[in-house]
């Protein structure tokens, strides 16, 4: 029994691993990046040429990784989760302390008046602050994130060329495949908490969201990799264990609080390491395990999203012709 459990307990302890232990490459990455186009400039210069000027294109994108993790904790927790702490502990605390003042009632009494001006002064908040300022965070953060990603890619594969490029058609499609297969298992994932089994929907639910958030951030470096939707997802599949531990640490942190929006803060904030973590795997390395052990049995979760997905492009096609058709009649 354990020697069958073995290799599932060594890809699981190698993702839990791998996602801790390669988040710190962020501490060194961009002394990484100077050192490197120091080299560089040092070993292609002629001793009798005159040294570059600062300001060059390598010495510019030395601080490009910090820069936008220090952007994206002051903005996501700057802005967002410092503008819901002043909110519920400073701001309705002393309204609250002067209405009791002015009304000249006792603070532990209740009041329906002042329920209900709370309640208008929350709502008001988050649809005037809160949401607009979530939903742009979600645009800012896919920017960062990717240049992040970019950053992280040159610098651990060496790669002085451009990336590989796919068609315009092909990289639309790719994209919104992706996508709305991802859409399909976070609903799914979602469902699951739901199922009224306290322990069992907890225990499926994160386990989903595990999957799903180290597809999040394997996905950069399987584009670099020029993999497509569903040779990425049989990865997903194939080595499940692996990406379960890969990305525990990340669910248990940003699905510790109830409210959906500081959640969501939190994710963005360590995010970009997650991507720093799962861009510096060797990923065929890492994987492989010795031949005396039992293979693993692959998890058709994203089965049911593959085909969700594939039949609404299916019907998207088969629309398209017909719609032609009728507007040339």
């Amino acid at each position: 029994m354990s020697s069958r459990l073995s290799p599932y307990i060594e890809l699981f302890c190698r993702g839990l691993y791998d996602s801790v232990r390669n988040s710190f490459n962020v501490l060194t990455i961009d002394d990484d990046f100077s050192n490197k186009s120091s080299e560089k400039t040092s070993t292609n210069q002629h001793p009798h040429q005159p040294k570059p000027k600062r300001g060059s294109t390598s010495s510019s994108n030395a601080k490009r990784v910090k820069s936008n993790l220090t952007l994206l904790c002051l903005f996501n927790g700057g802005i967002l989760l410092c503008g819901m702490i002043c909110f519920n502990y400073l701001f309705l605390p002393v309204f609250r302390r002067l209405f009791y003042t002015l009304a000249g009632l006792d603070s532990s009494s209740s009041s329906r008046p002042l329920l209900f001006i709370q309640h208008i002064l929350t709502y008001t908040f988050n649809f005037l602050w809160l949401i607009p300022a979530f939903i742009i965070s979600k645009f800012v953060n896919s920017y960062w994130f990717r240049d992040i990603a970019d950053a992280v890619f040159k610098k651990l594969t060496k790669n002085t060329r451009p990336l590989p490029a796919l068609s315009l058609a092909r990289s639309i499609s790719d994209v919104l495949f992706s996508l709305i297969i991802q859409i399909f298992f976070l609903l799914q994932s979602t469902l699951i908490l739901l199922i009224p089994v306290p322990i069992l929907n907890t225990l499926f639910g994160h386990m989903c969201l595990c999957l799903l958030y180290s597809f999040y951030a394997f996905e950069y470096a399987w584009i670099y990799a020029n993999l497509t939707v569903k040779q990425r997802v049989e990865r997903i599949e194939l080595y499940w264990p692996y990406f379960l531990g890969f990305g525990l640490p990340l669910t248990l942190l940003s699905t510790y609080f109830k409210s959906v929006i500081v959640n969501e803060c939190i994710f963005s904030i360590l995010f970009p390491f997650a991507i720093v973590a799962a861009t510096s795997v060797n990923f065929e390395k890492r994987i492989r395990l010795p031949p005396t052990q039992p293979n693993v049995v692959p998890l058709n979760v994203f089965a049911g999203c593959i085909r969700l997905t594939s039949r609404l492009f299916d019907l998207l096609k088969h629309k398209r012709p017909s719609t032609v058709v009728t507007t040339t009649q």
